[in-house]
């Protein structure tokens, strides 16, 4: 074959890779008719010229504080401003890092918090290190693994099996209880704080089994001695949270864990943590306006390990419940999006963070 006849039929592969690519999800499809909400910086106006909390909660997977940096420059991004050098509070040992910067809009500042509970479970990982055809950032040093894998399986295998579903098992098992307690004290430390005002806007951004991890602790708080400061600081969270933000929703699969095996197919499912939080803020009876509370769910359908928000269990007094599809990566052919792209990459799509920083319909005070 001469080199013109190659690069012809290499011209005429892409060409056809390219045709073949499609994200049917971008734009994002809204499913919910009439979907409306604030952004982010709406809720920094609404602030009365106090700084606005924005709570971050990454999901499955190894993070570290530049995750907070990079979602944090996104969704800023989003605003066309900058925002202020990120801080990591140190953490002796395997506890959650918190990691703090602020953002100055022309509606107000907001204040970010990014909890990272990574480090709670890394040591545990690193006993799968040796099954890693190519060793993760916690697994440097590990031997060498020879068996011959698939690319594809060999990168499926390391990222969502070894590092991230592993995750998962580790919360479900013995050390839950553990993790909940160390996701306690960080909570404490950023939202316990004296100066938090109780009208400031909170806003929640939680990535897959983040945001199962959140609720399950703020609900433990809540039944801590009433009057404690644990109680006290989860019930004001849950009175100050005006958008619930939730990517890669998994809390329908996770919450079969709660379960036991059903007696009866007429009987209901117990309520998840998030139906029960919704209830701890139904029992303060708050029906102003300005304390209503838009839970927005974000899936890329493609993504194994997401779902959509079943509105019916979570709507209710004060809640409104707006599930919107999306996009995280090409889809080849009509056959195969990459699962790991497509259920890391939420908090790296522009369009998500748009939607987030301007709501929809999109914010005046936006660019």
């Amino acid at each position: 074959m001469n080199t013109l006849t190659w690069i012809r039929r290499a011209l005429l592969m892409i060409v056809l890779m390219l045709c073949a690519c499609s994200t049917p999800y971008r734009p994002p499809q809204l499913l919910d008719a009439g979907t409306t909400f604030p952004g982010l910086i709406d809720l920094a106006a609404r602030a009365n010229g106090k700084t606005a909390d924005v709570l971050l909660v990454h999901g499955i997977c190894t993070h570290d504080a530049s995750w907070a940096g990079a979602v944090v420059g996104q969704l800023m991004q989003s605003l066309g401003i900058a925002a202020g050098p990120a801080a990591l509070k140190a953490a002796a040992g395997p506890q959650v890092q918190i990691v703090s910067s602020t953002a100055d809009t022309p509606a107000g500042r907001l204040r970010f918090d990014a909890l990272i509970w990574s480090p709670l479970t890394t040591e545990l990982k690193r006993q799968l290190c040796y099954d890693q055809t190519n060793k993760s950032s916690i697994c440097d040093g590990a031997p060498p693994f020879t068996p011959t894998r698939a690319s594809l399986n060999a990168r499926f295998k390391d990222g969502l099996l070894d590092d991230c579903l592993s995750d998962a098992l580790v919360y479900q098992g013995v050390a839950r209880d553990d993790m909940q307690r160390r996701m306690r004290d960080a909570i404490l430390q950023v939202l316990g704080a004296p100066d938090s005002a109780p009208g400031v806007p909170l806003v929640v951004i939680s990535d897959s089994m983040g945001s199962k991890i959140l609720f399950d602790t703020l609900l433990r708080m809540t039944a801590e001695a009433p009057g404690s400061r644990a109680a006290l600081a989860a019930q004001q969270a849950v009175d100050r949270l005006r958008l619930l933000m939730m990517t890669a929703n998994q809390i329908p699969l996770l919450s079969l864990a709660d379960q036991q095996i059903a007696t009866s197919p007429l009987a209901p499912p117990a309520p998840d943590s998030l139906q029960l939080l919704l209830q701890q803020r139904l029992a303060g009876k708050r029906t102003a306006a300005d304390q209503h509370l838009t839970l927005v769910a974000f899936t890329d359908p493609n993504d194994l390990l997401s779902y959509t928000l079943q509105t019916e269990k979570y709507a209710g007094q004060g809640v409104t419940v707006y599930n919107i599809l999306v996009s995280n990566a090409p889809t080849y052919f009509g056959l195969l999006e990459r699962p790991d792209y497509a259920h890391e990459n939420y908090l790296a799509n522009p369009d998500v963070g748009r939607l987030i920083s301007c709501g929809v319909p999109s914010s005046p005070l936006c660019k």
